[in-house]
């Protein structure tokens, strides 16, 4: 099974994500804040981090950054999203592996998904 990180400040969009990729057969765990993302990823198989750009209070380029600096953890791929403008260059540049622009298309976020933990359907 694949299991994947699912961090967004808007429970909404959380939840969204977490119903798509629960009913393709991943495994979910979802996160509104990122204070326990670094010790769920450290005791957990986790394949996949797929994380909003503006967090509440945090910025997620540099919770990304921290991410690909820690080597017990920076083999695992981040698919960040945001609305803003200039996200995909910083992101990218952060060490996110891929990127997406909200509001996105449900076949794009799978696809990407799919990309990145190399899951065939």
């Amino acid at each position: 099974m694949v299991n994947i990180l699912v961090i967004d400040d808007d429970p909404d969009i959380g939840i969204m994500i977490q119903m798509l990729l629960e009913y393709k057969g991943y495994a979910v765990t979802l996160l509104e804040k990122t204070d326990e993302a670094l010790s769920i990823l450290q005791n957990n198989p986790i394949d996949l981090i797929i994380m909003d750009m503006l967090l509440s209070g945090t910025n997620g380029i540099d919770i990304c950054a921290e991410f690909k600096k820690d080597r017990t953890v920076s083999h695992i791929p981040v698919l960040m999203l945001s609305a803003h403008p200039d996200a995909k260059i910083k992101c990218l540049e952060a060490g996110a592996d891929d990127f997406i622009f909200k509001p996105f298309d449900l076949e794009d976020l799978l696809e990407k998904v799919s990309t990145l933990t190399s899951k065939n359907f």
